[in-house]
């Protein structure tokens, strides 16, 4: 079976949308420029045409539409064929692994993989949402709001108290600052526009922090500075076969060792990661203290507080340059966003053969996880 490799990631800063950098981009164009960028910043891995371009998209409609994949192609010069996948937050990172399933397959040896959101112009659960009754008759919180499904995570875990949940979130915008400032973010970032995400705060205002009312039940403990915020932002990458990862130039690459889905009950779909890690380490007989960086997308701190407490991991490895709260979370770009950070991580250590795991929970009741492991490709 082939060595299916990521290497090369780049992503734009994540911006405020609405009122940020991105604001009046178009998301296709925002991706366009990404890979404009990419080709000029990594020209070794372009020495191989993609097979296919498979992009994350949570909301592929309006500008974000018509097979987005394809028309970023065409845009952008890249000659190749395209396909947008969806699973909400977990899209990109969807498309990371089919890419790696192809090329363990055999069936190509380069895959060029991307995500991205617009959620300034593109609403959330898209223009024309309307709940099925069908689906209601079934599963009457099928649509349970993100919001609401944190709260009912929290009330599972009264111990992860509002003031845990606002130090974990101040953790994230300290440890995100601390990263940008050390230079650990300057390999993935393309500086369009902006130089850095829009969202670090520091220092932070922990009495404002304790002042904000309940975001989603006025007799919650999940607040706005405990959730990720709204975003729009862009990401991208390689995954190909070894010899082929090889040849692009890059030091490090993050061998895809292996990926699983699992769901829970729609409306605590915060703690999706749970399953499809427990899948996922039990499929390979990893232990989560074999672990050497730990990724978990930030859409709460409840539900990461909660998933770090369930799978017993360690928490001074996880989100240790901070995570979506201070980053943002553009739901389709985010999957590839904490797959480049593992790579930057573990290739900060450079021990070859260390492993790491990227996670996400999903709305609707999933979760995703993607085991990697550091593999030098050059000097």
């Amino acid at each position: 079976m082939n060595r299916a490799i990521f290497f090369a990631g780049l992503r734009t800063p994540f911006g405020r949308a609405g009122k940020g950098a991105y604001a009046n981009t178009r998301p296709d164009d925002l991706a366009i420029e990404l890979i404009r960028a990419h080709r000029v910043r990594y020209p070794g891995a372009w020495s191989t045409t993609p097979e296919d371009f498979v992009v994350g998209c949570a909301y592929p409609e309006g500008e974000q539409g018509y097979n987005l994949a394809r028309m970023i192609a065409i845009g952008s010069g890249c000659d190749s064929p395209g396909v947008t996948v969806n699973r909400l937050c977990a899209s990109s990172l969807e498309a990371v692994a089919i890419a790696a399933a192809r090329i363990r397959a055999g069936w190509g040896n380069s895959y060029l993989v991307g995500g991205v959101e617009s959620m300034s112009r593109i609403p959330r659960r898209g223009g024309n949402f309307s709940e099925s009754e069908q689906v209601k008759s079934n599963n009457a919180l099928a649509y349970t709001p993100n919001g609401e499904t944190a709260e009912r995570v929290a009330k599972q875990f009264p111990n992860l108290t509002r003031t845990r949940q606002e130090e974990f979130s101040a953790r994230s915008h300290e440890f995100a600052a601390a990263a940008f400032d050390a230079g650990k973010y300057r390999a993935q970032i393309h500086p369009f526009l902006i130089e850095r995400d829009e969202f670090i705060r520091v220092p932070v205002d922990r009495t404002k922090m304790q002042s904000l009312a309940a975001a989603f039940n006025p007799n919650g403990v999940v607040t706005a500075a405990t959730s990720s915020p709204l975003t729009d932002g862009a990401t991208c990458g390689f995954v190909a076969d070894f010899d082929s990862a090889k040849r692009s130039g890059v030091t490090w690459g993050l061998e895809i060792v292996d990926a699983a889905v699992a769901h829970v009950a729609p409306e605590v779909m915060g703690l999706g990661p749970v399953p499809a890690t427990q899948k996922l380490l039990r499929r390979n007989n990893v232990k989560p203290e074999s672990l050497q960086a730990i990724e978990i997308n930030e859409a709460f701190a409840i539900q990461v507080l909660a998933s770090i407490e369930q799978l017993e991991l360690p928490a001074d490895r996880v989100n240790a340059w901070g995570g979506a709260i201070a980053l943002g979370h553009p739901l389709g770009a985010s999957g590839l966003r904490l797959v480049i950070t593992l790579l930057d991580r573990l290739a900060a250590e450079g021990q070859a053969g260390t492993m790491g795991l990227a996670t996400l929970c999903v709305g609707g009741g999933q979760g995703m996880s993607v085991l990697g492991q550091l593999v030098k490709l050059g000097s």
